[in-house]
């Protein structure tokens, strides 16, 4: 039986980025259609932002090399920012500067976004360093390792 837990995925971030587009561009589509509020297509493009950093900072606990992780998922998150404002931005007729609140969230959240993958990555150092420390007090001569992907 396969292990299909959300935890063991190794999904590339910009992958994630890229079905993010799609349901960003479908919500703002439809929340256009839908609502009279001009601010509705910025609070879509929001949404899958903040989407795209739970599933992005999840996804990274298991990845095998944390320094490449960092690096598309930062940039996934700008394209992603960047895909957004320009959709919303274009729909809507409204800029980020005359979004009121909305560029204040962009901003917040971009920090908060650095911060928790900052924390998620030093949980998993604690953690590995816990279970080497473990190991050596069992007698055991190497911990349970994530397995290095092949260089082939």
């Amino acid at each position: 039986m396969q292990n299909t837990s959300l935890f063991s995925m190794k999904t590339h971030p910009l992958k994630i980025v890229g079905v993010l587009s799609v349901f960003m561009l479908i919500g703002v589509g439809v929340v256009t259609q839908v609502s009279e509020d001009p601010l509705a297509a910025w609070e879509v493009a929001f949404t899958c932002l903040l989407l795209y950093a739970l599933i992005a900072s999840i996804l990274s606990l298991n990845t095998d090399d944390q320094n490449n992780y960092w690096l598309f998922s930062i940039i996934g998150f700008v394209i992603l920012a960047a895909i957004g404002g320009l959709l919303a931005w274009k729909i809507s007729g409204v800029s980020i500067n005359d979004a009121g609140s909305i560029k204040w969230m962009y901003l917040v959240f971009t920090f908060g976004f650095l911060i928790l993958l900052t924390i998620l990555r030093t949980m998993r150092k604690i953690i590995e360093i816990a279970q080497k420390q473990d190991a050596r007090l069992r007698g055991e001569q190497e911990p349970l390792q994530r397995k290095k992907p092949d260089s082939n």
